[in-house]
């Protein structure tokens, strides 16, 4: 019962949620603590859009397989995708070449933070359920 629960797509998919949001909070969170380090640059987390291209199948480049053996060439499952940590050089605001914002550093904390309590209250609904199937024993 519990591997059918941990192995299903809905659990696979709220844990790497999970996953990218805490790596996405410690970006933010380094991005914050050097606000007024000169020559610094913001770092952000690209996640979203690779896993969009794995469900809408727009991988770049696709092979045809002619033996199990052969390496898939664009074939991708959703769970090979890894958030990316990207430098933003390409943005540079103040004369000390730092190129953090702090109203959009916060703005990203915020919108992150709520992200992963939604992750994380679909999964404790989901043990919850499971913890009431043992508890009660299947009796009504």
């Amino acid at each position: 019962m519990f591997a059918e629960l941990t192995g299903t797509a809905t659990f696979n998919l709220l844990r790497k949620g999970l996953d990218v949001a805490a790596k996405r909070h410690n970006v933010i969170a380094n991005n914050i603590a050097n606000v007024n380090t000169p020559l610094f640059k913001r770092q952000i987390v690209s996640f979203e859009d690779e896993m969009a291209k794995v469900f809408d199948n727009k991988v770049d480049i696709v092979g045809r397989r002619e033996d199990e053996r052969h390496i898939s060439i664009g074939e991708t499952n959703y769970m090979n995708v890894s958030p990316m940590t990207i430098t933003d050089k390409s943005h540079i605001m103040r004369n000390d070449k730092n190129n953090v914002d702090i109203d959009v550093e916060m703005s990203d904390l915020a919108k992150n933070t709520m992200t992963y309590q939604i992750h994380s209250t679909r999964l404790s609904a989901m043990f919850s359920s499971l913890n009431d199937v043992i508890t009660r024993g299947g009796r009504a």
